[in-house]
């Protein structure tokens, strides 16, 4: 895999490209029993998810044949669904490959948007990411994060963040593959310099610490966590460098803060996030002391359903 690499000019070009489709999301102050914090809305976002960010720049730059072979990718949640927007709207066809026992609501969502579902082994999907066996397929792939205009167009967030807050010293994001991480990160750093930026991952998927501390790649053979959007459990090659030159490092959290910080953006500031979208707030309750403030978070989706919802307010420790 070759490594990837993204500039801020990658990102700014990216800007207006992105914003033909995706909204420039606000910045809201919250205050908190642990301090204000300031929440970067992409729960807000066109399709409810920052992914429309990298997928219409990666999209916007398909050379004609590309697009005439259509595209895929491997997705059952927001990655899927957003694909199947942006392809729809460009007029090509797209086959998601989820995994199989994907839940229903998820695969009809993507369904909706004229995209074909097919079933993949997990195994095989494990695969096809650390071996690539998607090059072999007849259809353009568009990876979930792995390609550096989805990383620039990511990035685009973090550069909204930097010009509506620019007194911001902590950025926390949260990373799956690493795809919004590393394109925050580039895009903040490079116009605010003594900004940090730290990922965010759920303890049951954690790879990212692993890699920053080897500068290798990473993987967690079985991951598991309510946050089913950060719940990939890779670091891939390519993504290494990346993230290990423009990440500040790792802040982990579990189940029950994620649900509680569902709860709290709720409750306290009327703001709905998916378990992934809550993640970062998760972390900065538990580690606020030891941050650099002003502190900015991602949240990164609201895409949750009913019943992850209920279980968040049904949490008393919000």
């Amino acid at each position: 895999m070759e490594p990837i690499e993204v500039t801020p000019k990658d990102v700014e070009a990216a800007l207006p490209i992105v914003h033909q489709v995706a909204r420039k999301t606000p910045v809201l102050p919250v205050s908190t029993a642990e301090g204000e914090v300031l929440l970067k809305l992409e729960n807000l976002q066109n399709l409810g998810v920052f992914k429309i960010r990298g997928i219409w720049n990666r999209l916007s730059r398909l050379s004609e044949a590309e697009r005439g072979r259509g595209v895929s990718t491997i997705s059952s949640g927001n990655h899927g669904l957003s694909l199947a927007w942006a392809a729809k709207q460009l007029g090509l066809s797209c086959v998601v490959h989820v995994p199989e026992g994907a839940a229903p609501q998820k695969v009809a969502a993507i369904k909706a948007y004229g995209a074909e579902c097919l079933p993949m082994p997990r195994a095989e999907l494990v695969r096809a990411h650390l071996e690539e066996t998607y090059r072999d397929w007849p259809s353009t792939f568009i990876h979930p994060f792995a390609h550096a205009h989805t990383v620039a167009g990511a990035g685009t967030a973090g550069w909204e963040i930097a010009e509506q807050a620019p007194e911001i010293r902590t950025v926390l994001v949260p990373v799956g593959g690493g795809g919004l991480a590393s394109g925050v990160a580039v895009a903040v750093k490079g116009l605010l310099p003594h900004a940090q930026v730290l990922g965010v991952q759920a303890e049951g998927a954690a790879s990212l610490p692993e890699a920053l501390r080897t500068h290798a790649p990473s993987r967690v053979e079985a991951p598991k966590t309510v946050a089913d959007g950060i719940q990939i459990g890779l670091v891939l090659p390519s993504m290494v460098g990346l993230l290990t030159r423009h990440l500040d490092g790792c802040l982990l959290v579990n189940d029950r803060e994620i649900l509680a910080a569902m709860r709290h953006l709720a409750l306290a500031a009327k703001v709905v996030a998916e378990p992934s979208g809550a993640a970062a707030f998760a972390a900065w309750r538990r580690h606020h002391e030891s941050l650099k403030g002003p502190v900015a978070v991602i949240v990164s989706g609201g895409n949750v359903n009913s019943a992850e919802l209920a279980d968040s307010l049904g949490n008393s420790e919000g």
